[in-house]
């Protein structure tokens, strides 16, 4: 019996399409250990002390979204504070809408444990009462995601 999930590539492509729309950058890897190399890679040019590093538990096509569900919180500063976060995202772990992701979170809350979960897209963005835009304020200037798979 095969139980390796089915990737949509037109949802992979849609996924990627908006992530970068909204300034994040998406590298595919063949698998795990090309996406841990890239990560050293990352850190190495750099600087380690700057770039955080965060498993996506579901990626939203729509909207180019990481979804992190963690249940420490050091996990989820590793998606605030560092100038850049690379997150690793299997590609059979990216849903077509937001909606396809409430069975995933319904299965989490019922477990009772604590969780953080964030919705990130792309680089933190915020804007004063005057509408000038500000990049890395809240969260990472930069995203980059290895899409694995």
């Amino acid at each position: 019996m095969n139980t390796t999930k089915s990737i949509d590539e037109s949802t992979i492509a849609r996924f990627i399409e908006r992530a970068e729309a909204v300034a994040a950058k998406v590298t595919r890897v063949a698998d795990e250990a090309a996406a841990e190399k890239m990560v050293a890679e990352i850190r190495s040019a750099e600087g380690a002390e700057h770039v955080g590093v965060a498993r996506v538990a579901k990626g939203i096509a729509d909207t180019g979204t990481c979804v992190v569900v963690t249940d420490d919180e050091e996990t989820r500063l590793k998606t605030m504070l560092p100038e850049t976060t690379v997150f690793i995202l299997k590609a059979e772990d990216i849903v077509p809408h937001l909606a396809d992701i409430a069975p995933f979170l319904r299965s989490r809350q019922a477990d009772g444990r604590v969780s953080y979960t964030s919705f990130i897209t792309g680089p933190s963005r915020t804007a004063d009462i005057e509408r000038v835009s500000a990049i890395g304020v809240h969260g990472p200037l930069a995203v980059q995601i290895l899409l694995v798979g």
